[in-house]
């Protein structure tokens, strides 16, 4: 119902608000009808860079009512990310409303939909996407696993609050063993050992740790070896000489891949 509410608003209502000028004025009444062309989208683009605060405010009111659809667009997608860029954080609410009316674990999961959600994370304060983050959260075990939702939980270990990189790393750790055993996990728990709050990252690594065989295991993988490196850096004492003598008990194994020969160097 609030979906087709906003779509219901005249597309050129803004036109009262301010006159437009410049390339503004090309697109005003037509920002959803151009976002959605390769051209189009970039003429739409350079309009929200060169307007003024208003100005923007009124063409990014157009798409109102297209959030998800121009999350699955290869074209709109840049219009919202711009958005994003040049919008002050309050004028962006709608996309987020919409994002979480829609599903936000959906978008995090999405081709485009992932970038859109990774810029307002950097854009906006933790209180304002907070709904996002918790619903990655809810979510966690598909959306770290994902091709494109792995990008959006190493982001989240990043840039989100203290709390909720807190719970994102705490996740992490009680499924390392199946995280670190899948293609795109593997790649949450090396950035999660990078990203993740300095504690966070001592415990995640004395999870790895503990995990029988799981360390050589993935210092063969592609993106499990850098988690093994990582490891080797934040543990420290009696707890490195562990991982060290677990690798090296190992090391004819590790020699047949490219990948484990780059943490023996390390080892």
């Amino acid at each position: 119902l609030l979906l087709q509410q906003q779509q219901q608003q005249p597309s050129n209502s803004f036109q009262l608000a301010a006159p437009v000028a410049g390339v503004s004025a090309t697109v005003a009444g037509k920002v959803w009808e151009l976002s959605q062309e390769a051209t189009g989208c970039r003429e739409v683009q350079r309009a929200l860079e060169e307007a003024s605060a208003e100005i923007r405010r009124q063409l990014a009111s157009e798409l109102r009512g297209h959030v998800w659809e121009a999350l699955r667009s290869p074209h709109a997608n840049f219009v919202l990310q711009k958005c994003v860029a040049t919008l002050e954080p309050e004028a962006l609410q709608f996309i987020i409303d919409e994002m979480v009316l829609g599903s936000a674990e959906k978008a995090a999961k999405s081709k485009f939909g992932c970038r859109v959600f990774q810029r307002l994370v950097e854009r906006c304060s933790g209180t304002q996407v907070s709904q996002l983050v918790e619903a990655v959260i809810a979510d966690f075990t598909a959306v770290a696993r994902h091709p494109y939702g792995n990008y959006v939980v190493q982001h989240l270990l990043e840039h989100a609050t203290p709390q909720h990189r807190h719970s994102l790393s705490q996740l992490v750790e009680r499924d390392m063993r199946g995280l670190a055993a899948d293609t795109f996990g593997s790649t949450v728990v090396s950035g999660a050992l990078n990203k993740a709050p300095q504690e966070n990252q001592l415990s995640l690594a004395r999870a790895l740790l503990r995990e029988d065989g799981l360390l050589v295991f993935i210092a063969c993988t592609k993106h499990g070896h850098n988690a093994v490196i990582r490891t080797l850096q934040v543990l420290k004492g009696a707890e490195r000489e562990e991982a060290r003598r677990r690798l090296l008990a190992d090391e004819p194994a590790l020699r047949t891949s490219r990948f484990g020969r780059s943490v023996l160097q390390h080892a």
